[in-house]
């Protein structure tokens, strides 16, 4: 699968994929996808998938009946693209309408179209026919090699797709999270947005109680050797705050007026670190703004 590359000019994407269940959540990550796609002039591809384990379960008719809703539901929305924002299929998206573990489908659908670029959405709970909300949403952006934009259902400040102005991103210092930095500090340049790394202390050691400047002072260095050069010509920012990693992270989001967060996952391992689940898909589900999830290397989580 193709993974969006940095470029010396900003993030490479040229294929999107979004991924729609026909719920309200998801018609607004279509929008979104599909204005982001247009900002970056890249190919949209917009799917649906039948989940089949669900479907099955019920019977061969009750399937059936479900892929012809799907279709209808698929040409209904044909029709409210080219009427609302005249987006015609064919040129300025395809659709397509899957079968199979929704998760999985969406995963090789995107290896096979070289996809650089996920958007779902999510409001955190599951059922039957909404298939892309609450877990599935989760398994999406946790085992994608390549960056998901999820919009959840707390969303407050939501700008121009493809013209972020304010981003966050955590910083713990895995190399996920200094992948998802590298990733916020080209993007904030590509769209002269402000940008603000947060570290999050969870609780202080107790031998650090003493000297508490020089270990945020320490920290505040790593982050400014972590942005390197690319934080020159930035309006750039680093914070350290004390508290519950999730909270504090959608305090700092809102306080800034984040209207992106870039935020560094790995799959679930037998270790612990502030951004490894289930804090990540929390702060995905609780964010007032889009959250960009980018993934560690694969040999990272080997």
């Amino acid at each position: 699968m193709a993974t969006a590359h940095l470029t010396p000019v900003g993030v490479g994407i040229h294929n999107v994929l979004i991924a729609t269940d026909f719920s309200q959540c998801s018609n607004l990550a279509l929008s979104f996808g599909l204005e982001l796609a247009h900002g970056y002039q890249a190919n949209s591809y917009v799917v649906f998938v039948v989940p089949t384990d669900q479907f099955l379960v019920a019977g061969p008719e009750a399937y059936m009946a479900a892929k012809d809703a799907a279709r209808r539901d698929l040409l209904e929305l044909k029709h409210e693209l080219r009427k609302k924002h005249s987006y015609i299929e064919g040129e300025d998206y395809h659709l397509f309408l899957l079968e199979g573990d929704v998760a999985e489908s969406i995963l090789d659908f995107a290896r096979q179209k070289e996809i650089d670029l996920l958007v779902v959405g999510t409001h955190g709970r599951g059922g039957l026919g909404r298939a892309l909300m609450g877990s599935v949403a989760e398994r999406v952006f946790r085992q994608s090699p390549i960056p998901v934009l999820t919009l959840g259902p707390h969303l407050q400040r939501i700008t121009r797709a493809s013209a972020p102005r304010n981003i966050l991103v955590p910083v713990d210092f895995t190399p996920a999270s200094e992948r998802a930095a590298h990733y916020a500090l080209a993007m904030a340049r590509e769209h002269n947005a402000a940008l603000t790394m947060v570290h999050v202390i969870e609780r202080w050691p107790a031998e650090a109680q003493a000297d508490r400047a020089r270990v945020m002072q320490g920290l505040r260095e790593r982050m400014e050797a972590l942005a390197g050069e690319q934080v020159k010509g930035l309006r750039c920012s680093f914070r350290i705050e004390v508290g519950r990693v999730v909270e504090t992270i959608l305090y700092t989001a809102n306080g800034v007026d984040a209207d992106l967060v870039v935020m560094g996952v790995r799959p679930r391992t037998g270790l612990l670190n502030r951004l490894m689940w289930p804090h990540a898909y929390e702060i995905v589900r609780e964010a007032a703004c889009p959250v960009l999830t980018v993934r560690g290397e694969a040999e990272e989580n080997s």
